[in-house]
C-alpha cells in the first residue's frame, strides 16, 4: 500500500469521490437539474404597482387610526381597505411577486419586506 492510498477526501479516496474540490468532478451537476424560471424574478412594474397600493393602504390605515370611533366614515374606510387588499388584481400581483411563499429574486430588502407585509395584510383582511 503506497502513501497516496492513505489520503482521504470526505471519507473516501479522491478518485472515488470525483476528485478534490476544484477538479472537474467536484461541481458536476446532474443533467436537467437546472431550470430557467423567469417567474422567479420581479418585474419593475409589479413593484411600482405594489408600492402605490401599499402607500394607499398606509394612508387609509392612518386615517382609520385618526378617526378612532366607529362611525359611517370608519366603516367606509375599512370597506375600502378590504376591497383593495382582497381584489383579484392584488392577489394576482402578489402571486407574481412570490414563489414558494417567499418574495421573488431581484428585490431589495425593503421591497422584500413590502411584499411580506402586503401578504400578511391580504391574509388578515
Amino acid at each position: 500500500m503506497g502513501a497516496s492510498d492513505n489520503v482521504t477526501y470526505s471519507g473516501g479516496q479522491e478518485g472515488v469521490q470525483g476528485g478534490f474540490y476544484g477538479s472537474g468532478g467536484a461541481r458536476a451537476k446532474a443533467p436537467g437539474s437546472l431550470h430557467h424560471r423567469p417567474e422567479a424574478v420581479a418585474a419593475l412594474e409589479d413593484i411600482a404597482r405594489l408600492s402605490a397600493i401599499m402607500t394607499d393602504v398606509g394612508s387609509l390605515e392612518a386615517e382609520l387610526a385618526r378617526c378612532g370611533t366607529l362611525n359611517a366614515h370608519t366603516i367606509e374606510i375599512k370597506s375600502t381597505l378590504k376591497k383593495t387588499l382582497s381584489s383579484p388584481a392584488m392577489i394576482e400581483l402578489l402571486n407574481r411577486l412570490e414563489i414558494n411563499a417567499e418574495p421573488v429574486w431581484g428585490l431589495t430588502q425593503a421591497e422584500r419586506e413590502m411584499v411580506r407585509t402586503a401578504r400578511r395584510k391580504v391574509n388578515t383582511c
